[in-house]
């Protein structure tokens, strides 16, 4: 299965999920068979404010791979700074932006399926 031009060997994804898919986790369902593991998903404006709790769930190792972080908020200019700058500091194999959370701890301020 290819995601963007990123082999997935296996069809079982790990979603990214706040407050549970952080290193030990993922390292763990790497080696029971998932094909993919996702960071927690992070707020773009704690990314462009550099904020170092945001950008340590961010943080992964090699043996990750293939890895996707997801980001959300609620402003398109926000988000493409907080884009380019996982890409460019952190390079994962995949970046996903968050249109979907129902969560109104997101919602609320205008994230998630709000957006």
């Amino acid at each position: 299965m290819l995601i963007g031009k990123v082999e997935i060997k296996t069809p079982i994804i790990l979603a990214p999920m706040a407050g549970v898919t952080d290193y030990p986790f993922r390292v763990l369902c790497r080696k029971m068979g998932a094909g993919a593991v996702y960071s927690e998903f992070v707020s773009s404006e704690g990314i462009i404010r550099e904020n170092q709790k945001t950008l340590d769930m961010i943080k992964f190792q090699e043996i990750e791979r293939p890895i996707g972080v997801q980001i959300f908020g609620s402003s398109p200019q926000v988000m493409e700074k907080a884009a380019k700058y996982v890409m460019d500091n952190f390079n994962p194999d995949i970046l996903d932006i968050n249109y979907g959370c129902p969560v109104p701890k997101i919602t609320n301020k205008g994230g998630g399926s709000a957006a």
